[in-house]
């Protein structure tokens, strides 16, 4: 293992993954693994397997992040790290735009606030090979007025 795992280094990773959220697409190149495996919730979300790449997984974020106004994710706790893993909460915060999530009835420019954890495992090169991603997306969809998933 690189000294990416150290306590200064993790959380300097963990500073590019908050920037990559935040539209820094350059980031991409420089922390994630060319072969990226993710693990998502169900509902609300792309099949993993497509964004199992820096590009795509780019593409993922710049889609997310379009369908709100000044969005911005930043540190909520952590982060965290043991010897191939960092971890940590964030609060994301933007004003909703029309379009996704389909049927939403919010008017436009709503505030959305949005928190979740995510988990990264890296490789040995210090890489984002692995994310895990835990949210609350289902209290964004209640708070738009979209439609829940049926049993």
């Amino acid at each position: 293992m690189t000294d990416t795992l150290n306590a200064p280094s993790h959380t300097v990773l963990w500073g590019k993954w908050m920037d990559l959220w935040n539209g820094q697409w350059e980031r991409a190149d420089e922390i994630l693994a060319r072969d990226l495996v993710v693990h998502l919730p169900r509902y609300g979300m792309p099949a993993p397997d497509a964004i199992s790449t820096p590009e795509r997984f780019v593409a993922w974020i710049e889609a997310f992040r379009s369908s709100y106004a000044n969005a911005h994710i930043q540190t909520a706790l952590g982060p965290f790290a043991d010897a191939a893993h960092v971890i940590g909460r964030w609060v994301f915060r933007g004003n909703w735009q029309p379009g996704r999530p389909p049927g939403a009835t919010a008017a436009p420019g709503t505030p959305v606030t949005l928190r979740g954890a995510d988990i990264l495992r890296l490789d040995d090169s210090g890489r984002i090979a692995e994310y895990w991603l835990s949210d609350d997306l289902m209290d964004v969809y209640v708070d738009l007025g979209a439609p829940l998933p049926t049993p």
